[in-house]
């Protein structure tokens, strides 16, 4: 049996992977000159697979690519080595001649390990001695420079989530590297991140040290025509039946954020993989289908919920295009003062659970939370006693 071929939840690459076929000439062009540039895009939008299959692309044209995520790395410590180590292992394949640069570093001091199969690696670490990461940061990306100048060969670093730097003292750190990458003639940089204001500001505030360092790219959603393409292909490979018209019904399902139509798609081809036909009927069971299978994950964010949390959250899955500090949305759920409002609001955002739309309204960052309150409420599938909370009425 042919296995399913909508993939999400990790690094898709290759023929799994979807379009972005513009988002990548384009930033190829841009990393085969040697420039700056700051991706911005909302989460779930695939901004990471759309990296790795970039790095395939330009390893095609010789062009070595390393990929961090700041999430990963707790502190500048932690980052200052993962940084030098990661690009100088794109640039150095020899272990032993690895290992010769390696020492080459003041602040930094070779770490030797194995892996699972048994061969020895080594990294880089900033010694317990020293108390300037800052530094041993900089001297790593001298150095990698350095060596990309020596094999006379291009290197671009993608650093993920890099709004997160301010976890790091971010302005020191950017005045340090914005200095230091003005000096770079063989490494582009590729910042991305999906807090959009945060990395708006860091491009666009003329008192920011990375000011106008580089093009600012968002990605958007993909073109629903190339889309459509890549699902029908594989539909038909597979054997299923459906029509074009009926397809619509995904993309609108999914607000086409790219992440929820590869698992609209990955169920849908499940449930119809005896019967090999989509109809609309189908397509529109999806959204409960996987809003059942992730209710334990929401029935955790549920219970650690205030009543008043709970209270919004029925309200915005009943009326996903009100205004929630309007007094005709007050009133027709129920819900209230504007102050306990904001509150909860504060709170589900910094949780991750909403998101603030361009058009002021608050929306669900998961697309099928929304369908899970609505289907406990109507006690099917879940657990009705969850909803047990108490009306907050308008004084």
């Amino acid at each position: 049996m042919m296995e399913n071929p909508f993939r999400y939840g990790g690094i898709v690459t290759g023929a799994y992977f979807a379009d972005r076929t513009v988002e990548i000439r384009d930033l190829k062009r841009e990393m085969e000159n040697i420039n700056r540039v700051f991706l911005v895009s909302p989460r779930r939008f695939g901004k990471t697979c759309l990296l790795y299959n970039l790095g395939k692309h330009l390893e095609e044209n010789g062009i070595a690519w390393t990929y961090l995520d700041l999430n990963a790395f707790p502190d500048l410590r932690h980052f200052a080595g993962a940084m030098a180590s990661f690009s100088a292992k794109a640039l150095e394949s020899n272990s032993d001649r690895l290992l010769k640069y390696f020492s080459g570093f003041r602040r930094l001091h070779p770490k030797l390990g194995m892996d699972p199969d048994g061969n020895i690696t080594a990294s880089l670490e900033i010694s317990t001695e020293e108390k300037d990461p800052l530094s041993a940061l900089i001297e790593g990306m001298n150095q990698a420079q350095n060596l990309a100048a020596k094999k006379k060969k291009r290197l671009v670093v993608m650093i993920d989530e890099f709004s997160d730097i301010e976890k790091y003292d971010g302005l020191a750190i950017e005045k340090a590297m914005r200095s230091e990458i003005q000096k770079h003639s063989h490494i582009g940089y590729i910042f991305s991140g999906s807090e959009q204001s945060m990395m708006l500001a860091m491009i666009q505030d003329k008192t920011r040290p990375f000011y106008k360092l580089g093009r600012i790219m968002e990605l958007g959603p993909i073109q629903r025509e190339s889309y459509s393409r890549f699902i029908l292909g594989w539909l038909e490979k597979g054997g299923y039946a459906i029509r074009n018209e009926d397809l619509e019904g995904i993309f609108s399902l999914g607000k086409d954020v790219p992440y929820n139509i590869q698992r609209l798609c990955n169920t849908m081809w499940e449930t119809a993989v005896e019967s090999r036909a989509i109809t609309a009927d189908v397509i529109q069971s999806l959204p409960l289908i996987i809003a059942r299978q992730d209710s334990p994950h929401y029935e955790m964010i549920w219970q650690s919920a205030t009543k008043s949390q709970k209270n919004l959250l029925i309200a915005l899955s009943d009326d996903p295009h009100g205004l929630v500090f309007s007094r005709d949305f007050q009133m027709s759920h129920g819900i209230g003062p504007s102050s306990s409002i904001k509150a909860s609001l504060d709170s589900l955002l910094k949780k991750g659970i909403l998101a603030r739309a361009f058009d002021n309204r608050y929306i669900f960052v998961d697309e099928f939370m929304p369908f899970w309150i609505r289907d406990i409420r109507k006690g099917k599938g879940g657990r009705p006693s969850l909803f047990k909370t108490t009306r907050i009425a308008i004084v």
